[in-house]
């Protein structure tokens, strides 16, 4: 991907990059606490494939590191990893910050209107969902942690509370990089005055499941994995200026079509399954789409719950895709999966850009139809048909260049509790 990405964007984040950073930890004749916080553990497949890949890393830079993961789901993460976990708002959680030597914010859309709250509507100032994580990072900081912000998304700044917090957070951390260049923007006019790299996401870096394991998915969905099969990703958004019931009506409507010109199943596949917050759960978007079918008896939804590596290895088998969420087109992309991109956020348009992908972006803040229907039509056509049998030899990250070795994909190689 490095080498697909324009010159502003530095090479990918190694194993080597950790373990620099412990030869700078202090030492107190213990082994190293490693922490890390993020919006993992909540059933969202982007957040939990950026886990996936960090603690690969830090598996093999620091074999000897207590790794404690602050999440949301701290139960969901340890039936995966093989790590200490805590709920963010814990005492266990306190006490990892007390502790920590190395104190990692990994990645994520951390600076975000529409990620970073609640579902409050009034009084937004006040919800504590994306505002706790700089507090934690600054008591960290003041016990002696190195602080990292790791590869991050800053695209547009929820309220005044949350950017004073982040420039202040970032202004005394030891190393900020972000995702893409208007996260680096953003915090500029916020006032963090620091040197801002741009990494690619870390979820380009993961390793699919073998091919086996997505057709054996398949079939237990009742999906055929020798026909062809059109995927659709659609996440509800709580902004004012998009309607999803229109979004999942006009897609409903492409993806029939789609579907019917390639003589191809049409699959959903949500990648945020969130057990309490509607506004998280992709599975909301399925009546609404389902309603839009002629024939809604064809719409199969995916209910497997996919591991990063399983979803990625599924991208891999689909034959093109519409897709909503950010690293469902990350993933997709790095499968060499040819898709079109819905446009909700700033963020999935800045990776599409980034990719060269300009045209392949539908843009849902003022959706109309005919337009929507020209640029699936013209990615479609640069994307023909491809049956199981003769799937692409080389994914995207095989042709890359400078790509760090990716996580495994069965066992992940996670530090030990």
């Amino acid at each position: 991907m490095a080498s697909l990405l324009p010159p502003e964007y530095d090479p990918p984040i190694a194993a080597e990059h950790w373990r620099e950073w412990g030869l700078r930890l202090r030492r107190g004749g213990g082994r190293p606490t490693v922490v890390v916080h993020g919006g993992y553990g909540k059933r969202n497949l982007g957040d939990d494939a950026i886990l996936e890949v960090l603690l690969a890393q830090l598996g093999e830079a620091l074999p000897g590191a207590r790794v404690v993961v602050l999440c949301h789901g701290p139960e969901e993460v340890m039936a995966r990893h093989p790590v200490e976990a805590h709920h963010f708002a814990s005492r266990g959680a306190l006490r990892a910050i007390w502790a920590a030597d190395l104190y990692i914010i990994g990645g994520g859309g951390i600076v975000n209107r529409i990620n970073t709250y609640s579902g409050r509507r009034r009084w937004r100032v006040l919800d504590p969902k994306g505002k706790f994580l700089f507090l934690a990072t600054l008591l960290a900081g003041a016990r002696g942690a190195r602080v990292i912000y790791h590869i991050i998304g800053a695209t547009s700044v929820p309220d005044p509370l949350a950017g004073w917090l982040a420039r202040v957070a970032m202004n005394r951390a030891d190393e900020v990089t972000v995702r893409d260049p208007l996260s680096r923007e953003v915090l500029s006019r916020l006032g963090v005055r620091r040197e801002l790299r741009v990494l690619p996401d870390p979820a380009l870096s993961l390793a699919a499941a073998p091919p086996e394991v997505a057709r054996e998915i398949l079939r237990r969905e009742g999906i055929d994995p020798d026909e062809p099969w059109v995927g659709i990703n659609l996440r509800p958004v709580v902004e004012p200026d998009i309607d999803n019931a229109e979004t999942a009506a006009t897609m409903g409507r492409l993806a029939e079509e789609l579907a019917g010109t390639r003589g191809a199943q049409l699959v959903f596949l949500p990648f945020g399954l969130h057990p309490r917050i509607p506004a998280e759960n992709d599975l909301t978007m399925v009546e609404p789409l389902r309603a839009a079918l002629r024939h809604p008896e064809r719409l199969r939804v995916l209910r497997h719950p996919c591991t990063p590596p399983e979803m990625k290895a599924l991208l891999a088998q689909m034959d093109f895709g519409i897709l909503e969420r950010l690293h469902a087109a990350i993933l997709a992309a790095s499968a060499g999966a040819p898709f079109v991109a819905l446009d909700y956020d700033d963020k999935v348009a800045q990776f599409v850009r980034a990719i060269g992908g300009e045209a392949r972006l539908i843009p849902l803040r003022g959706l109309r139809e005919d337009q929507a229907r020209a640029t699936l039509a013209a990615a479609e056509k640069d994307s023909p048909p491809q049956r199981r049998g003769e799937r692409r030899e080389n994914t995207m990250e095989e042709r890359q260049e400078g790509l760090p070795p990716a996580s495994s994909s069965s066992a992940p190689s996670a530090p030990p509790r």
